[in-house]
């Protein structure tokens, strides 16, 4: 059967397509209504920064009063059905029996055009903060789809759990042969960025995502358990990728010994696999938010590829792909007191750092990359 994939962002900065068209060789569409196909047939996705939660588009439609659960594109049922028609005849163009869709948009438009459906689920968006509530539409159209490809061993059993039954888990990986900090001299960035190679470099590149007004990534944690670090080492440094609001985010906190780093035009430019290289720890934060908690997340898998040791927050999805002692040092969510002696303890003892390191690369190697991933997606298409 022959596939076409279908983003809904832009593959820059969320490359699964890629990853398809390299195994399999399925070529790639945006998601577009036809409407706004004819309007501006030139049109791309945004890339980049997550989109805020809670300022929807869908506010007009009078079902939100009975039904407040917004998708992830913001609309709710009636608007909901209205893009999913308008969607129709634009997918009804692209060729191949079968469309693989970003996310569960579009999947009612392309059943309804005779098309085989594969979902290759990215998010599992939820309406509330703290517990997992699927919007109805979405839950449907995963019900409906031919095939559920969850980027998480922890989604793709929540999924199970809630009675869907074709979900195959299927992870984001890494692809080498484009991101790869081995391939890059650490002192492209410490050099940049006038950082002593003497000092210990504690590293966190991702997003800064406020969900109803509250951290979904676990930045503002970080902050607070690195100003515990701080207090007892001097010789440990801040190093922080992600939004420009960090830096006001910091002085109040009162963070000092940290380095603000922009963000790169792609995620695998060469200052950013540098300043991976040249890591000594790197964070990953998270949240009990659904789409963070549950998430296999892209961040991790890069981490991986750098040979240095990982210090992340304990979450079902962290636990799908590394582990405690063996790939990287996990500690309990939301304590900044564990997060900071998490550091410190990965700052004293060189010998579990380079051995974290080295079995995260080596764990990547075996599992991770997409050549061997690709096998999986293969069969699962077939």
């Amino acid at each position: 059967m022959r596939y076409s994939y279908i983003a809904v962002l832009d593959p820059g900065f969320y490359p699964r397509p890629y990853f398809f068209f390299k195994c399999c060789g399925i070529p790639t569409y945006f998601l577009r209504t036809f409407i706004g196909y004819l309007r501006n047939p030139q049109k791309r996705p945004q890339g980049g920064e997550r989109r805020q939660q809670g300022t929807s588009a869908s506010r007009g439609d009078p079902l939100r009063v009975v039904y407040n659960c917004p998708r992830q594109n913001r609309t709710v049922l009636l608007d909901a059905s209205l893009y999913e028609l308008l969607y129709a005849p634009y997918l009804s163009k692209i060729e191949g029996e079968g469309i693989i869709v970003m996310n569960p948009h579009g999947v009612y438009a392309a059943k309804a055009v005779g098309k085989k459906v594969v979902v290759d689920l990215m998010d599992l968006w939820s309406c509330h903060f703290d517990v997992f509530t699927l919007n109805a539409f979405d839950f449907h159209a995963l019900r409906g789809a031919d095939l559920v490809i969850a980027w998480s061993r922890s989604i793709a059993a929540l999924l199970r759990s809630v009675g869907l039954r074709r979900v195959e888990y299927l992870p984001y990986g890494l692809d080498l042969e484009s991101f790869d900090p081995l391939t890059v001299p650490p002192h492209i960035f410490l050099e940049r960025y006038g950082i002593d190679p003497s000092t210990f470099k504690v590293v966190y590149s991702g997003g800064m995502w406020k969900v109803g007004g509250r951290d979904a990534l676990g930045v503002e944690k970080l902050l607070l358990a690195f100003k515990m670090v701080e207090e007892k080492r001097r010789d440990v440094v801040l190093l922080l990728q992600t939004s420009r609001e960090v830096v006001e985010l910091a002085k109040r906190v009162g963070v000092r010994n940290f380095v603000y780093v922009e963000r790169t035009p792609k995620p695998n430019d060469p200052l950013r696999l540098s300043m991976f290289r040249s890591a000594d720890i790197l964070v990953l934060t998270a949240s009990r938010y659904p789409a963070v908690y549950f998430a296999e997340r892209t961040t991790m898998f890069q981490y991986m590829s750098s040979s240095n040791a990982i210090l992340a927050e304990d979450t079902p999805g962290v636990r799908g792909a590394i582990r405690h002692g063996e790939t990287a040092y996990l500690i309990p969510i939301d304590s900044p007191v564990k997060l900071a002696e998490g550091i410190i303890e990965l700052v004293r003892d060189d010998g579990l750092r380079k051995y974290l390191g080295r079995q995260a690369r080596e764990r990547l190697e075996q599992q991770y990359t997409w050549q061997a991933l690709g096998k999986k997606a293969k069969e699962l298409l077939q």
